[in-house]
């Protein structure tokens, strides 16, 4: 039985509305099962009755947060992309023109990566005008947080855990992480952690071939720094 949180307080002792979690909770297991689920599903899954299961998905449904498919499952909906769009409009506006100034100091693919969930999310990436050749990152590209410079990076900024790859920890003691070939082949990507409250985001250049690490993270932290400060 999945234990819930009493009515009022969370377990930090804030305020918390039982109701909205629930309803959060269901959205974090439709996203675990992207190809839908029942209401019988979602409730055996949460320890919920199923009238409570038909509340939630149909307020969320009315929101646009979850859609009905076909044999009754429920997916998550258009309407997230509308309030996740509004976050990273946030992040870009004031990350872009600080990533573009450094992708044209270091002659790279400059990005923001977010963390979503267990896994890091390209929200933002710049092109340097003047490279003869430079990395292609699309924006919306997604990987585990356990590989790459940009993930990497996001799990420095957090507490040590148990089994953590060395470079989480190396990244940790230095301020920034640095990888070769983990995405693609070749490719070497160095990122430090956004030192922004509430926000788990890292920032990063990706080349065709490594760079000068000391320069180069100079250049990233100094970067990350700036964008905190912005946001």
């Amino acid at each position: 039985m999945v234990k819930q949180p009493t009515p009022g307080v969370n377990t930090t002792g804030t305020a918390y509305s039982q109701t909205l979690g629930r309803g959060l909770r269901v959205l974090e297991l439709l996203r675990a099962h992207p190809d839908g689920l029942g209401v019988h599903a979602v409730a055996e899954r949460l320890d919920l009755h199923r009238t409570v299961v038909y509340r939630l998905l149909g307020t969320l449904r009315a929101h646009g947060l979850v859609m009905q498919g076909e044999g009754g499952r429920y997916r998550l909906g258009a309407g997230l992309l509308a309030l996740a769009g509004g976050v990273r409009a946030d992040l870009r506006a004031a990350a872009e023109p600080r990533l573009g100034a450094l992708a044209e100091k270091v002659g790279a693919t400059a990005f923001l990566t977010l963390a979503e969930g267990d896994e890091a999310v390209n929200a933002c990436a710049v092109e340097p005008r003047h490279a003869r050749l430079h990395v292609g990152y699309r924006v919306g590209v997604r990987h585990a947080l356990t590989v790459s410079a940009a993930g990497l990076a996001i799990l420095a900024a957090r507490p040590p855990v148990a089994g953590e790859r060395a470079a989480v920890t190396r990244a940790r003691a230095r301020g920034y992480a640095v990888t070769s070939g983990e995405l693609e082949p070749g490719a070497w990507g160095l990122a430090a952690p956004l030192p922004a409250a509430g926000v788990a985001a890292s920032v990063g250049v990706v080349a065709l071939t490594e760079l000068a690490e000391a320069g180069v993270a100079r250049a990233v932290l100094d970067t990350a720094r700036a964008i905190a400060t912005d946001l």
